[in-house]
């Protein structure tokens, strides 16, 4: 069986014009289109809608469903993107080699990044509502992960137990709640609901990251660094301020920032666990390493990282989910075929990556 820990759909605007609460609904995401037949997202008084070569500017349309001169590139139907037919986007499941999926916004993955908590998490229910719904017409081969607004903790806290009840199977935050860390004591009243109700953690890429996200003016260097740079700061979270220690209980993925970088910088982590000068053990009990070998952490792969078979080398094959970043255009297709077919990883580990490790993770 193959299971893909990390696959996405496209939101669109009747979710959050038919599940907001009607107190909310008036300040509900809403798209814009520019005269070239892109679209773009506008909530909270923001959007990346921006002229060509500004800090920030973003290719066009990239979080928004298809429409216009968006999502051609995408190779999926409107109607996969946007789970409106699900037997389409079973079909396309079908063609990948994939049997299960769990489910993952696009525009949403940098709700962490808002500065209103109270509006974000409402348009977390509203999309929660949604998706529960949809993954419940596909039980055995959909299952969806829930999202919540850090920016309001107690709000966060309190929407864990909806997701729960909607029987959604994780939940997705960033590596950073704006300009705030992810182990802050502000986000405490939320791990220890989470740790409470027992449900796994996924920390997921996200290009919202503050001084870094407009650092440049150009979107391929911030592609690099962005989208890369809260993830390490949500893995520096997990194993350096004793979230694992605090919750024995949560298990953390940490999803769309690839692998190589892991066995280096947990060295880099025990380097300076074991300098007293550093003062760690006023924050954790272990070194950095014993925490990655505990059983609760694990990280995404696409199937085709050219340096795949060194990682499983040097941090194991059983923290590694196979990830197929389905629909989004820059992903490579059939990564389940390129797996299957590498000469370089044992039978053994593909089994983990492909099934196993996600079993262990979604505890499905």
């Amino acid at each position: 069986m193959v299971i893909d820990a990390d696959g996405h759909l496209f939101e669109t605007e009747e979710v959050f014009e038919k599940y907001m609460e009607p107190e909310f609904r008036n300040y509900r995401p809403r798209l814009i289109s520019d005269e070239t037949g892109h679209n773009f997202w506008v909530v909270d008084g923001t959007t990346r809608y921006r002229r060509p070569g500004q800090p920030g500017a973003r290719s066009p349309g990239t979080a928004a469903p298809p429409g216009g001169n968006v999502g051609k590139g995408r190779r999926a139907s409107v109607g996969s993107q946007i789970l409106a037919s699900i037997p389409e986007r079973l079909g396309d499941l079908d063609k990948e080699g994939i049997d299960l999926q769990y489910l993952y916004p696009s525009f949403l993955l940098h709700i962490n990044s808002w500065g209103d908590g109270v509006l974000g998490n409402a348009v977390c229910r509203a999309y929660n509502q949604w998706l529960g719904q949809v993954c419940r017409s596909a039980p055995d081969r959909l299952r969806g992960v829930g999202l919540v607004c850090l920016a309001d903790p107690d709000g966060a806290a309190r929407e864990v137990a909806h997701i729960k009840d909607l029987g959604l199977s994780a939940i997705m935050v960033n590596g950073t709640v704006g300009a705030q860390p992810l182990g802050h004591e502000s986000q405490e009243p939320f791990f220890a609901q989470v740790d409470r109700l027992k449900l796994p953690v996924a920390i997921h890429f996200s290009l919202e990251f503050p001084a870094v996200s407009d650092l440049f003016p150009n979107f391929f260097p911030t592609r690099v660094l962005a989208g890369l740079f809260p993830v390490l700061a949500g893995f520096t979270s997990v194993l350096c301020t004793g979230l694992m220690d605090r919750y024995p209980d949560l298990r953390f993925a940490f999803l769309e920032g690839g692998c190589n970088w892991v066995a280096s910088f947990v060295e880099r982590m025990d380097e300076h666990f074991d300098n007293p000068n550093y003062r760690a053990q006023e924050l954790i009990t272990r070194r950095p390493s014993d925490y990655l070998r505990s059983g609760r952490i694990f990280f995404g792969c696409e199937g085709d990282e050219e340096h795949l078979a060194r990682v499983i080398d040097e941090i194991g094959a059983d923290r590694l989910l196979y990830s197929s970043d389905y629909p989004h255009g820059d992903r490579t297709e059939g990564t389940v075929d390129i797996l299957r077919n590498r000469d370089d990883v044992s039978a053994a580990a593909k089994r983990k990556i492909l099934e196993e490790n996600a079993r262990a993770f979604y505890g499905s």
